[in-house]
């Protein structure tokens, strides 16, 4: 019996170990495969300036001004389903004149995540065929982006980083020294003036996750752990030298450190928060509509940038302390099996709410320091003849009790 035991542990530890090899496998395939498109793409872009078709190529195509309008008009609601019958509509159409407009367009699009790559491979084609586009995505992107505080700033700040970003690696700005030069100075002022509200968090997390082994040279903390336990050789792109990489790398590590702080400070002011009200409870039978939705408030943050915070680190290859629970926490502080413990532990919950109702009900104010004579100077008269009589009744007792 107990070789069958040991022989089904082996077996399950063989067949975790295959799982394991095999996933390897796939990501070495994957990366690399990813990384030659990549290439290629990148290529192809960066020597489109020596392949742009003559005009008579554009005196071929449709130049109607109606199709062309309508066209810049479906690509300000792109998506990834349009994809096949927005390439077609680019193929036949001359957009020479109408460029600046396409640019726009693409920029000021209200893209879903799932919608970038439709997007960026229209930037790649319309790159490809129009030489002043590039120019002009880098202008419009530059506008965009000296402004953060605009409205709905958080989805399209998300969605210019990312697009920059992306641009920059597949080689469609091919001023690629203006454009990283405008990606740092846009991640700099993020870093600077975000630290506390951590309103572009979102848009940091999709910028690592989507151009972070290209541009900041860091893998994930999963993909680095699969590299080092299998050996692997992951191809990187050849964009920036590592020293460059470096400088863009310390910026997102700088905004998720102070990410990290903000979680941590968080997480301690849930905790204070649902140990007072597990205490009141107790203690009162019931807990204020105030503290619990207060509660409730702080628990939706936690969980929100607990998620963000995560993923950027995991992302990052940093590590985040450990965020105790609360019964973690109360296991620390109080002996279960220690009465006095549980007393004292007890005795921290006020009856009262705050300091304002314990004055009410404790502090009882001397009314006739405060109130005008005239209203109880006859009361006052009465409670004076009632103490005479009262004191008088005092010294005939005992004379009586003499006789």
């Amino acid at each position: 019996a107990v070789v069958s035991t040991q022989s089904g542990h082996y077996g399950r530890d063989d067949g975790r170990e295959k799982e394991d090899e095999s996933k390897a496998i796939e990501f070495e395939r994957t990366a690399e495969t990813r990384h030659s498109e990549k290439v290629a793409a990148r290529q192809m872009n960066l020597d489109a300036k020596a392949h742009h078709p003559p005009d008579s190529f554009f005196r071929t195509l449709d130049s109607s001004v109606k199709k062309n309008s309508v066209f810049v008009k479906k690509l300000s609601s792109l998506t990834e389903q349009n994809r096949t019958k927005l390439v077609a509509d680019l193929n036949s159409l001359n957009l020479t004149k109408y460029i600046e407009e396409v640019v726009n367009a693409i920029c000021s699009a209200k893209l879903k995540m799932q919608d970038m790559n439709c997007a960026i491979h229209l930037c790649s084609l319309l790159h490809r065929r129009y030489s002043d586009f590039s120019q002009l995505l880098l202008k419009t992107l530059q506008s965009a982006l000296s402004n953060l505080n605009k409205e709905d700033k958080v989805t399209r700040v998300r969605i210019e980083l990312r697009l920059l970003g992306q641009m920059l690696v597949l080689g469609i700005i091919t001023d690629q020294k203006e454009g990283f030069t405008l990606l740092h100075t846009t991640l700099c002022k993020i870093v600077e003036s975000d630290k506390d509200r951590l309103e572009f968090l979102p848009a940091m997390v999709s910028f690592v996750k989507h151009c972070g082994e290209d541009i900041l040279g860091v893998q994930s903390t999963k993909n680095r752990q699969l590299i080092e336990q299998h050996n692997i050789t992951v191809p990187a792109m050849k964009i920036l030298a590592k020293d460059k990489q470096q400088i863009f790398a310390g910026l997102l590590k700088e905004y998720s450190s102070a990410v990290i702080l903000t979680l941590v400070k968080l997480h301690n002011k849930l905790m204070k928060c649902l140990k007072h009200n597990k205490k009141t409870l107790l203690v009162k039978g019931e807990v204020s509509a105030e503290k619990i939705e207060l509660s409730e408030k702080l628990s939706a943050q936690h969980s929100k940038l607990l998620m963000n915070a995560t993923t950027l680190a995991e992302l990052l290859d940093i590590t985040i302390p450990d965020l105790p629970s609360l019964q973690q926490l109360e296991d620390e502080e109080m002996d279960c099996n220690s009465p006095t413990n549980a007393n004292a532990d007890m005795s921290e919950v006020s009856l009262w709410e705050d300091e304002d109702q314990k004055t009410f009900y404790r502090d009882i104010l001397d009314l006739t320091g405060r109130v005008p004579q005239i209203l109880y100077k006859k009361d006052k008269a009465k409670a004076d003849q009632k103490a005479k009589e009262e004191e008088s009744k005092k010294k005939k007792v005992p004379t009586a009790t003499l006789r």
